[in-house]
């Protein structure tokens, strides 16, 4: 599909940019041993985080005079760690909430996936973006006036593209609060339909 073209084609170039920046620091700084990591290498994985916050899910509302709320709460754990000083991965858990549509629910989790690019502000802060993919599983019931009026029932699953961009001011050398923005494109019976969400929450550094 091409929403899965688009992705991979998105994290192979900021792969291919992460193997350029590693080279050139290679290159620059050949008695520094600790200048790129891998995941599967000690010392990458050096920080987790929750979030919590407001979801709002791109979906239409179904039947006249049913209920039709398409904003609740959101949450998501991560852990992460970083190639270099500039690039990051995270590995995510996602909840999207539960939304009334059509006289019944859409709820929802997923797991996400993201290559993160920023710049370091201080010791323990910096502005970021996200780029990645997210598999979600969602699940819509309805009523038989929202079924009438053609609200597709039932469970769906698959990948996605997601993105977004982050701020964390640090308050310890551990510590640090954060605030990101994300759209994650999520699975419907229906379609595919985009759930943005603001979050806040806390991370911590153990590396």
């Amino acid at each position: 599909m091409h929403y899965c073209t688009i992705t991979a084609a998105a994290l192979a170039a900021a792969g291919l940019a992460f193997s350029g920046a590693a080279s050139a620091q290679t290159a620059t700084s050949s008695t520094t041993t600790d200048s790129s990591r891998m995941p599967y290498q000690s010392g990458f994985w050096g920080h987790a985080g929750v979030s919590a916050g407001r979801g709002e899910l791109d979906a239409s509302c179904v039947g006249a005079g049913l209920a039709c709320d398409k904003k609740d709460n959101a949450f998501r754990a991560y852990v992460g760690g970083r190639f270099n000083n500039a690039i990051g991965l995270e590995v995510g858990a996602l909840n999207i909430g539960d939304y009334s549509r059509g006289g019944g629910k859409t709820d929802g989790w997923g797991m996400d996936v993201a290559l993160i690019a920023g710049v370091p502000i201080g010791a323990n802060s910096s502005i970021f973006g996200k780029l990645g993919t997210a598999y979600t599983r969602t699940d819509v019931t309805g009523s038989p006036a929202g079924i009438a009026a053609g609200l597709r029932t039932g469970e769906e699953s698959g990948w996605g593209p997601r993105w977004g961009v982050g701020a964390q001011v640090g308050l310890t050398p551990q510590w640090a609060v954060r605030l990101d923005w994300d759209r994650f494109q999520v699975q419907l019976p229906a379609g595919d339909e985009d759930l943005d969400a603001l979050m806040l929450g806390v991370q911590y550094t153990f590396r």
